[in-house]
């Protein structure tokens, strides 16, 4: 059912969680009775494998942890190709335990399971967590890694911000992250994301510092790389033990606002209290992120070729895809003479307190 009027959407608008945007708002024919995307406070880490005992374990681990906060609040699960005798999609009350499910793939088979809180079966909401996981014979590849995403209210995340923290820096631990990010995203409804994704580029003009795009379908391109820094980054060792001996990172990164976390195979840094969005009428280029940007810019991979992989582009409303894409990949970039002008900025944030960091838990440059 499309909504025709401005006051149908109002109304309909004032009866869905805070910040809901009606599915496909701005594809032809939008928008539609259902939620196509909300913004939320959302996690990616990117790991290895996804195939053996331990690593599924690990999974499924992580999902005890972030359903001790969710389980109240999700109502689908959805599974992509899942093996026979279980359905593509099944009310949250009535799933398996995970572990339960992941039995039923073996080693060589992939697995994608979704977790979601919208009303209806394909509409989204701020709870997601979604698990991509890569069978042994694509790991062998070397061209696939796997991936995992969870997201949160905002409201949420700001008043539970050190759990937040927490599950992050948990979450890389266990799946051995080979780098990941979280803040400010926007979650589209992904049974239909192709109808949302104008939705996204969208906002992705009006919040600077939000992520875009899907993360699993972008998996592929981030294997020797990261996309974005963010509010918490997480890196493995392996490439930032090498920017940490090039550069002098305590001044580069003063831990007045700054805080790196150990995971065990990586780091996460902390840029600031609270995840911040970009607003472009306040500030589109957030100091603690284009400083951290500074630092970690040759870890960025050099080039992708689309965030956005729909067909409902238009002149006015643009899909970020091409030159479009290298551009959004490219904002937090300055030039060296504005370095200065950044770190003026800085002091103008509120400095890392302990209520928002685990200062014991701190990994000095």
């Amino acid at each position: 059912m499309y909504l025709k009027t401005e006051e149908e959407y109002k109304l309909w608008a004032e009866q869905q969680e805070q910040g809901a945007i009606g599915g496909g708002l701005f594809a032809k024919g939008g928008p539609e009775d259902y939620v196509g995307a909300i913004p939320a406070i959302r996690a990616v880490l990117y790991f290895k494998e996804g195939f053996s005992d331990d690593m599924r374990e690990a999974i499924a681990q992580c999902f005890d942890d972030y359903q001790a906060y969710a389980k109240d609040h999700l109502t689908w699960l959805w599974q992509d190709e899942p093996p026979k005798g279980e359905r593509e999609n099944i009310a949250y009350s009535d799933a398996k335990p995970i572990r339960e499910s992941l039995k039923n793939y073996s080693p060589m088979k992939a697995f994608y399971f979704i977790y979601i809180s919208g009303k209806e079966k394909f509409a989204t909401g701020a709870w997601e967590f979604t698990v991509a996981g890569k069978s042994k014979w694509q790991v062998e590849m070397g061209i696939h890694q796997s991936t995992l995403t969870f997201s949160m209210p905002i409201e949420w995340v700001e008043k539970n911000t050190k759990i937040f923290i927490e599950l992050f820096i948990k979450f890389a631990n266990r799946l051995k992250a080979k780098h990941g990010y979280a803040g400010y995203a926007c979650i589209l409804s992904q049974i239909r994301d192709e109808k949302n994704e104008p939705t996204e580029a969208y906002l992705s003009r009006k919040w600077w510092a939000m992520d875009v795009g899907d993360p699993i379908l972008g998996a592929k391109y981030l294997i020797n790389g990261m996309k974005t820094v963010s509010w918490l980054t997480a890196i493995n060792y392996e490439w930032f033990n090498p920017i940490k001996e090039e550069q002098a990172l305590n001044s580069e990164l003063p831990m007045n606002w700054f805080i790196g976390y150990d995971y065990g195979t990586g780091i996460v840094i902390q840029a600031g209290n609270l995840a911040l969005n970009g607003f472009v009428e306040e500030d589109p280029l957030p100091a603690p992120y284009v400083l951290l940007n500074r630092v970690l810019k040759p870890l960025r991979v050099e080039k992708i070729r689309a965030i956005h992989y729909g067909n409902h582009n238009n002149d006015e409303n643009p899909l970020i895809t091409g030159y479009r894409a290298e551009a959004w990949m490219k904002r937090f970039d300055i030039e060296e003479a504005e370095k200065l002008d950044y770190f003026g900025k800085l002091q103008q944030e509120a400095k890392l307190i302990s209520k928002y960091a685990f200062l014991d838990r701190r990994v000095d440059w």
